[in-house]
């Protein structure tokens, strides 16, 4: 099969969409597709016009323009992709955005002119862009293309399922995750230096990643628990990472919680083989990655209930969940004293694979793909 895959945002910028485009084309690729990538990202600060190169087995077609804050944006990049996707001449095209990505998206009217199989996957939540996105539908009519519409997660897909209404199909596509690589030895807590209950989290520090409520999450946690039962390492970096530092020393945290900065995967692989749970206190995150790896490792996972992340979580079998900060707090605390309960969800988390491992990922897109040649069919 011909894949093509198109976004704005990809490798060697670092993020969420980036990571799992390249994750999901490149092991297409070895399966035996051919599988190509169009992006209008640089390979390099400052490179500019039309490059192929060979990632393995993977092709990726870079057109590319030097823009201010170095935004993966060309002004005619639609016509070059239309000139490349006229070329390539895919079995399907699977579109990648987050709310704004004004080149693959205007590469649309052209795959739905020439009847080409499309997957459009939505990687953020609509939020207040809803709004936005129905008065666009009113102009050009966008949920009427022969299209099948996805998201990374229900908390995505819900929103865009209200728009589409009963004129497309709106599926979750999962983003997958490799879990040979995040199933890390263990060390036991009477093996470790540290013998306190260790919870974790690798995040970026911006407001959307709530860093700071969760600093204030372990303020009150470690308030009600005894003396020396719980250390907290939050690891990365952002905006938000010196008034994060700020908050540990005024409340005199730095007994309990530490700042290590952005860990390599390395590092943080062995972070995870010494932690017991995983934090993920964001009520806006489409999907975590991060999530499903830590669950992959073996940690319990304590989520606030909102995020796409706890779609993917049983409470009380594979962590807690949390409808809010103070029942957020209540979990840590609760995770922390009771011992069962904590051994109970890792030895189930460390013998059950996440449902996001990528076998099953790509079993769901290789039907997404089927699903959307039916409909480009009808069209």
């Amino acid at each position: 099969m011909r894949i093509t895959h198109v976004t704005d945002s990809y490798l060697p910028r670092m993020g969420g969409i980036e990571a799992q485009v390249h994750g999901l084309a490149i092991r297409q690729a070895r399966a035996g597709h051919e599988v190509h990538v169009l992006t209008t990202t640089p390979a390099a600060p400052g490179d500019r016009g039309r490059s192929t190169e060979q990632d393995g087995p993977l092709r990726v077609h870079r057109v590319t323009a030097r823009m201010p804050g170095q935004l993966p944006v060309h002004p005619r990049g639609a016509h070059h992709f239309d000139t490349l996707l006229a070329r390539l001449r895919p079995h399907v095209a699977h579109l990648h955005t987050g709310i704004l990505a004004p080149v693959t998206q205007a590469t649309f009217p052209t795959l739905v002119r020439h009847r080409v199989p499309t997957v459009f996957t939505l990687h953020s939540v609509l939020g207040r862009y809803q709004v936005a996105f129905a008065a666009l539908d009113h102009v050009i009519g966008w949920t009427r293309w022969p299209v099948l519409w996805t998201s990374v997660s229900e908390l995505g897909a819900a929103p865009l399922r209200t728009l589409v209404g009963d004129r497309g199909q709106v599926r979750v596509l999962h983003n997958g995750v490799d879990i040979s690589e995040w199933q890390v030895p263990r060390t036991e807590r009477a093996e470790r230096t540290d013998p306190r209950v260790h919870a974790v989290v690798a995040t970026r520090f911006a407001p959307r990643k709530r860093v700071l409520p969760l600093l204030q999450v372990c303020a009150d946690a470690v308030g009600r628990l005894p003396d020396e039962s719980l250390h907290v390492t939050i690891a990365g970096e952002g905006p938000q990472l010196a008034e994060a530092a700020r908050i540990v020393d005024r409340h005199g945290l730095q007994p309990a919680v530490s700042l290590p900065g952005r860990l390599s995967r390395t590092e943080l692989q062995d972070l995870y083989g010494r932690a017991d749970i995983y934090l993920a206190p964001g009520v806006a995150d489409t999907f975590s990655v991060a999530v499903q790896e830590a669950q992959a490792a073996g940690l319990a996972v304590l989520s606030r209930s909102q995020s796409g992340a706890a779609e993917t979580l049983e409470h009380e079998v594979s962590g807690l969940l949390a409808d809010d900060d103070e029942a957020f707090t209540a979990g840590l605390v609760r995770l922390v004293t009771d011992q069962d309960l904590l051994e109970r969800v890792v030895a189930h988390n460390r013998t059950t694979a996440p449902v996001t491992e990528w076998p099953r990922v790509l079993a769901q897109v290789e039907d997404a793909y089927a699903e959307a040649a039916r409909i480009a069919g009808r069209a």
